[in-house]
């Protein structure tokens, strides 16, 4: 990239001879130049030069600027990336149709990645379990890995095998899983001791029609559970649209502020008329599934139970570098009907159940009777 910056540097030299020559264009030319002429960049520019001609390890240009753009995106932005143009291929390359996953969503927290394997996918059959720590895929290290890297990896062709290695509790485990042709199912019903559940594992364009078909199926006179339990998120636009089947036409369900502009979204499509609410949440319900938590309780719509949700409220942006890099830059910030964000603190059960009790069924009834 650098090796861009010199030849633009170079342009921008003979641009000024051009425009002393008086040459047609050159002052377009010049103001389509005119970092230049910000002296933090010159020193950039500058500090790079001498990297390469002083440091005993003589990195390349490349791996200046990559490392530069990597850190400086890590330590500002607690979801921004910067992906190399190899990196960024692969990345959109791996979310073609040729290329299939195990059905499993990956996490991030602290550095660490976490597994949550969907319901009858190739990753549970495989034994993987909600909250498994991935230690390494196909023997490579995640450590200090993105986590498009990591998707990257674990997303191949139909019917190949992908290995990896995960961490529960103090036992380490290797498992291979076939990456499979998958039918994007996120809901699921789980009913249990008159508790009717309905377990939501991520949010896409299709979760929307799920829901509705199993809401059609559901004793409207018994209490109802959104269980959002290791619900990474999703599709935010499907959280807004769900959350409005359970709400009031016109209710506030989100607001996202840019730097630019500031959107409201209300509810609309109602149908959800029945027994009382109540939503299950954990450590790992972030994102979208956080959304649609803060819509329902904020418009005193459902009752959530459980242990503080992650804290996610952002939205990201993949914005495309002209030599073929990406930067992944969080763009939007969340807030709920009340103008309230959850980012970093996350959003606090009204009953609060430990991950470990065995009554979460019992406790629940007895707040939603």
């Amino acid at each position: 990239m650098l090796c861009n910056i010199a030849r633009h540097f170079f342009v921008f030299i003979a641009g000024v001879l051009l425009v002393t020559a008086g040459a047609p264009g050159a002052t377009r030319a010049a103001d389509s130049l005119a970092w230049t002429n910000d002296q933090t960049m010159l020193a950039f520019f500058e500090a790079v030069t001498k990297i390469k001609k002083n440091a005993l390890a003589a990195p390349s240009t490349a791996d200046i600027v990559t490392g530069a753009l990597k850190s400086y995106m890590r330590e500002s932005d607690p979801y921004g990336n910067y992906l190399p143009p190899e990196a960024y291929r692969q990345w959109k390359e791996a979310q073609q149709h040729a290329f299939h996953g195990v059905g499993m969503e990956i996490m991030e927290r602290s550095g660490r990645f976490y597994c949550f394997p969907r319901p009858e996918s190739p990753a549970a059959k495989a034994g993987l379990q909600n909250s498994d720590e991935l230690i390494t895929v196909d023997g490579e290290s995640v450590v200090g890995c993105s986590i498009y890297w990591v998707g990257t990896r674990i997303r191949g062709r139909e019917n190949s095998a992908v290995t990896l290695t995960v961490s529960r509790g103090s036992v380490r485990r290797e498992v291979t899983v076939i990456r499979t042709a998958l039918k994007d199912n996120s809901v699921f019903r789980a009913d249990d001791s008159g508790l009717q559940i309905l377990r939501i594992s991520h949010f896409s364009p299709v979760t929307l029609s799920e829901t509705k078909a199993a809401l059609e199926k559901i004793n409207r006179y018994l209490p109802l559970v959104l269980d959002l339990r290791n619900n990474p998120g999703g599709d935010l636009f499907s959280a807004v649209d769900i959350a409005g089947l359970f709400l009031p036409e016109n209710a506030d369900v989100l607001t996202i502020e840019t730097a630019s502009e500031i959107t409201e979204y209300k509810a609309r499509n109602r149908i959800w008329r029945g027994g009382r609410i109540g939503i299950w949440q954990n450590g790992f319900t972030a994102s979208a599934a956080e959304i649609l938590i803060a819509a329902l309780i904020t418009n005193h719509a459902a009752l959530n139970f459980g242990t503080q949700s992650f804290g996610k409220a952002l939205t990201q942006k993949v914005v495309n570098m002209s030599d073929g890099s990406a930067l992944i830059i969080s763009r939007g910030r969340l807030k709920d009907p009340i103008g309230r964000c959850w980012q970093d603190t996350g959003i606090t059960p009204m009953v609060r159940i430990p991950e470990e009790n065995k009554y979460w069924v019992q406790l629940t009834q007895q707040h939603l009777k």
